[in-house]
């Protein structure tokens, strides 16, 4: 009956939730009792005395401006957010409802209703109506209802009625409270289930998001969301290509998990030098490292961020053998030109490169030195005013034919 969030952030957000989305239904029931109300006002003059007649009509015109009150409330930020207003809003509807049984109970021998019986079908509707209108507040709705009770059953001992009366009017008083805490606490209950039940999937959906933010482009995510075939061409990328010299011998002479953690290290080296400069990581493959500049997600565009980032990844790799005591040293090769980036496929998905550009530098990282950098003549264009090269090879490279390489200067 009193449950609640253990978390006080996620009950305020659940009540702001709840009274947001029964906004639609807190309005109905309140136009549903001016409504009634009206048309007894309608109605009345037909039966009553005109004395009858304005009793009724002073107790109901105060009883339609506070359901108009509440209507016009939540309108308003402050009905969301100030959920105890509630024991206001019901606390006046009880006032006016006295007031309202008081005037249909001095018309007793018109209706052939007693004042008593009177109390127990108005105040028992008070308190189903309120069962509803105590949105996520059942605690609330509670503490009114057992004073409301207590209030009748003051009513009902000065009341001019035998001891049999007083038992059964109380008995039927109290089965509209249980059948109204019920009510309360069933609405509650699933209310509860089901915000917790959606904020569990919402934090499954944010894992799923960050996840797949892991592996696509937040902008390509949410176009393959919308069905969209993701097909860009892309001009002036420099390619990167990173690859481990002597791996196999290297996987010969290491046990597995060390081998996996030393690829790991180098890897990871390489995606801190990425971060640094700006350079898009594309995927490793096998024993060899991707990335570019100038894709989807490369925060830079140019041949001298990848150089930069080939010069730091290898002063980290120099460094981690020096350190391990494994010599370990990686190869780069990189070209700049066309490509074109997308996803295909349906599982495992990622966004990729294809291109000549692709398979240029692949084959330029085949003849850099170990903890060598060997560039493309597009390359060495872009970056020239940069660092510093040796003179051109003429290179028979496999699959492309003759170009020129240049070669990075090792720093000192």
């Amino acid at each position: 009956m009193l449950a609640r969030f253990d978390d006080p952030a996620i009950e305020r957000a659940y009540v702001a939730s709840e009274r947001d989305a029964r906004i639609p239904g807190t309005r109905f029931l309140a136009a549903i009792g001016i409504v009634t109300l009206i048309s007894y006002i309608g109605f009345n003059p037909m039966h009553f005395p005109i004395e009858g007649v304005l009793d009724y009509n002073l107790a109901a015109g105060p009883f339609i401006l506070v359901l108009g009150g509440i209507i016009g409330l939540t309108f308003t930020r402050f009905y969301v957010d100030r959920p105890w207003i509630d024991l206001v809003i019901f606390s006046a509807m009880a006032v006016v409802m006295v007031m309202l049984i008081d005037a249909l109970g001095s018309q007793a021998d018109v209706t052939n209703i007693s004042r008593l019986s009177m109390a127990v079908i108005n105040l028992g509707i008070l308190m189903v109506f309120a069962s509803l209108g105590f949105v996520a507040t059942t605690r609330y709705f509670l503490a009114w209802a057992i004073v409301l009770l207590a209030l009748y059953a003051m009513f009902l001992l000065q009341a001019d009625r035998g001891i049999v009366n007083k038992v059964y009017s109380f008995t039927n008083f109290t089965t509209f409270f249980t059948f109204a805490c019920f009510v309360s606490w069933d609405i509650d209950r699933r209310a509860r289930k089901t915000f917790a039940a959606t904020l569990a999937l919402e934090e499954e959906r944010s894992k799923t998001e960050e996840l797949l933010h892991n592996v696509l482009p937040e902008e390509v995510a949410k176009r393959l969301r919308q069905g969209e075939t993701i097909a860009d061409a892309y001009g002036d990328v420099s390619v990167i290509f990173v690859d481990i010299v002597g791996f196999s011998s290297l996987s010969k002479r290491l046990s597995p998990g060390h081998l996996v953690k030393t690829l790991n290290t180098v890897f990871g080296l390489a995606d801190t030098s990425a971060d640094r400069f700006g350079v898009e990581k594309v995927k490793t493959v096998g024993d060899a490292y991707l990335a570019v500049v100038g894709g989807h997600s490369s925060a830079r565009r140019g041949p001298v961020d990848a150089i930069n980032f080939a010069q730091d990844l290898i002063t980290g790799v120099i460094k981690f053998s020096q350190e391990s005591g494994i010599e370990v040293a990686v190869r780069v090769g990189i070209h700049t030109g066309n490509v074109v980036g997308g996803v295909v496929g349906s599982q495992r998905l990622a966004y990729d490169y294809w291109g000549n550009t692709m398979n240029i530098a692949s084959r330029i990282e085949g003849v850099a030195a170990p903890n060598g950098i060997a560039v493309s003549e597009a390359t060495y264009l872009g970056a020239r005013d940069s660092a510093l090269f040796t003179e051109p090879e003429l290179m028979s490279l496999k699959g492309v034919g003759e170009m020129k390489v240049y070669r990075i200067v090792a720093e000192d």
